[in-house]
């Protein structure tokens, strides 16, 4: 291998020494012979030199350490692709970067220039890695012929450890390691050497650092499964369940060093509790609808094992002319760790006054029931409920007690976190109610799916499907605020807000309809086009009789720290009223 680069150590160590003062934007020029567009491309944005341009304030000094540590990041990069006999230049005004006096700079530098010569790609001359568990190959890039790329032999190695690891060998590890250039040849012989080590068992789980949380909660919220055989999945969702509790504010498993009795491996789990009260406030305002304010309280370690009591506050309508004022106030309980690792007991009781459009409802309700995290991507719940309940809506008033067994599943394959650019989202629940006064029994269904489509760097396409449907009673037996309704901004945005029924009520099935066409602007900046469909249908079923409507409008998105803010502007594009109104929804996060 032949590069100009030194190691520029103790030149760095002068630099930082010397003066600060800022150096303006200097011309930048990068030649790259051999290789592509792609690796020019990626040796751009691996630079220190271009990141140094790019930073407030950046002084001669500053360059000129970039410019030292370039050569071992290009070098670095062309190594990852598989070439080996690089040349690499690096100068500022015409001086090697390497030949710098660092006590005798200029004030400031005009140009800096960057030559690669990548010289010929290698490829593997040979390609061993062992020993493998039955049945497992390594990948297809490892093997004779392929680029000799550093990522793939890294990669390998990692995977073979890995491997072993899976299937509870926890010591597994990379022991011998052989690689061979062949400049003339221009391959690379490589042989990686595994130690996979016994096959080991979970042992005992220590605890350090807790103050407040008792240690047999911890262990039990853990859930290691002590004596069965090692598993790095059930260590990685041991330590995700203490962290999912919000008792802790960090949660690090870490593994003893020596195995116990030939064949136990021990753990111990460090903790850094987090201060247990927290509140917050929230605030979203609908045109129509008025604005909304809510707020908690919460206690994430109540009685001591990481048990968490939350009250929640909410005021909506405020100044909207569509009913009058809701008011929910609610509290919660939950115990992680009930009968089950996966399973948190939950209790919750909510008081709850809903002035709508077409009803006036008081209510009651205490829920009991298990939350339980069946898969990484799953949550499903389940319970019984007690709901006492006044409705005065057309017909007049009437009051009401119901038993409810509801039944929910969460299925969450997003990605991109709260603006998603990919993957799916399905919600749905299946609730029968049982009527203790007269009010008739059936079951009451809901699903919420959502997928999302990438189309270049910025653009994101966004489907919403919403179906509701009530079986086994008439819609005219069912309480006002059991049945469905449409319009406002959880279904048709520009419609007005719950002015969709049926008759002089609501109906018996809801078929909703979303899709939002997302455009990034600039990095926090994206601007949103959407169309969104609600149909009401009398009775349960797909031909029913019913009545529909749309809305459609424009959006702006500003990420921020807790999500992107909100603001969307929309009309009626059916009715007598399209294209002629205009309602308003600003909140925090994406709509869907």
């Amino acid at each position: 291998m032949h590069t100009l680069f030194r190691s520029g150590l103790l030149g760095a160590a002068c630099l930082s020494l010397l003066s600060t003062a800022a150096s303006p934007a200097i011309e930048i020029d990068l030649s790259v012979s051999g290789g592509d567009d792609a690796l020019k491309e990626r040796l751009k944005t691996a630079s220190r030199i271009y990141a140094a341009d790019e930073t407030e304030d950046v002084t001669a000094q500053d360059y000129a350490a970039a410019a030292l540590a370039e050569y071992n990041t290009i070098v670095g990069v062309l190594y990852e692709e598989g070439y080996y006999g690089p040349t690499v230049s690096v100068t500022l005004d015409g001086t090697e970067a390497s030949q710098l006096n660092p006590f005798h700079l200029p004030d400031q530098f005009r140009t800096a220039r960057i030559s690669v010569e990548t010289g010929p790609k290698f490829t593997f001359g040979a390609a061993n890695v062992g020993p493998l568990p039955e049945g497992t190959d390594p990948a297809p890039e490892f093997a004779v012929g392929q680029d000799a790329r550093l990522d793939v032999i890294r990669s390998t190695g990692q995977d073979a450890v890995d491997s072993w690891r899976d299937q509870g060998h926890a010591k597994a590890e990379l022991t011998g390691q052989s690689i061979v250039a062949d400049h003339p040849a221009r391959t690379l012989d490589v042989s990686l050497g595994i130690t996979p080590g016994p096959q080991l068992k979970f042992g005992r789980l220590n605890v350090e650092n807790n103050r407040n949380v008792r240690e047999e909660r911890i262990r039990a919220i853990a859930g290691l499964p002590r004596y069965e055989v090692y598993d790095p999945k059930a260590l990685a969702d041991a330590a995700t369940r203490l962290r999912n509790t919000g008792a802790f504010r960090s949660v690090a498993m870490q593994e003893a060093d020596d195995i116990r009795d030939g064949e136990f491996l021990d753990f111990t789990v460090n903790v850094v509790e987090a201060k247990p009260r927290r509140f917050g406030f929230g605030a979203e305002l609908i045109s129509d609808e008025g604005v909304t304010l809510s707020t908690f309280w919460m206690h994430r370690n109540i009685l001591g094992g990481a048990e968490k009591l939350r009250f929640d506050a909410e005021l909506a309508g405020i100044g909207g002319t569509t009913g009058g004022e809701d008011l929910n106030l609610s509290a919660r309980f939950e115990r992680p760790a009930t009968f089950d690792p996966r399973n948190t007991f939950f209790v919750q009781s909510t008081l709850e006054r809903m002035d709508e459009p077409e009803y006036l409802s008081d209510q009651f309700r205490t829920d009991v029931g298990i939350l339980r995290q069946a898969s990484d991507n799953l949550t499903i719940q389940y319970g019984v409920a007690f709901r006492r309940a006044t409705v005065e809506d057309s017909d007049g008033e009437v009051s009401y007690s119901q038993v409810l067994f509801p039944v929910s599943a969460t299925y969450d394959k997003r990605e991109g976190g709260s603006s998603a650019t990919g993957g799916f989202y399905l919600s749905g629940e299946v609730m029968p109610f049982y009527g203790l006064n007269d009010t008739p029994e059936g079951i009451r269904s809901t699903l919420d799916a959502r997928t999302y489509f990438s189309a270049g760097d910025k653009t994101v396409f966004a489907l919403r499907g919403q179906l509701g449907v009530i079986e086994g009673a008439k819609v005219e037996d069912v309480p006002a605020d059991f049945q469905f309704y449409s319009g406002g901004g959880g279904t048709v945005r520009g419609q007005n807000y719950q002015s969709l029924g049926y008759g002089d009520g609501g109906g018996a099935t809801f078929l909703g309809a979303s899709v939002e066409l997302r455009q990034g602007v600039t990095d926090a900046i994206s601007a949103v086009g959407f169309v969104d469909y609600g149909f009401i249908g009398a009775e349960a079923g797909w031909d029913t009789e019913g009545a529909d409507h749309a809305g459609a409008g424009l959006g702006v998105r500003y990420d921020t720290p807790i999500g992107p803010l909100r603001l969307d502007v929309a009309t009626p594009v059916t009715g007598d009223d399209a294209g002629r109104e205009l309602e308003i929804y600003i909140g925090i996060g994406q709509a869907f």
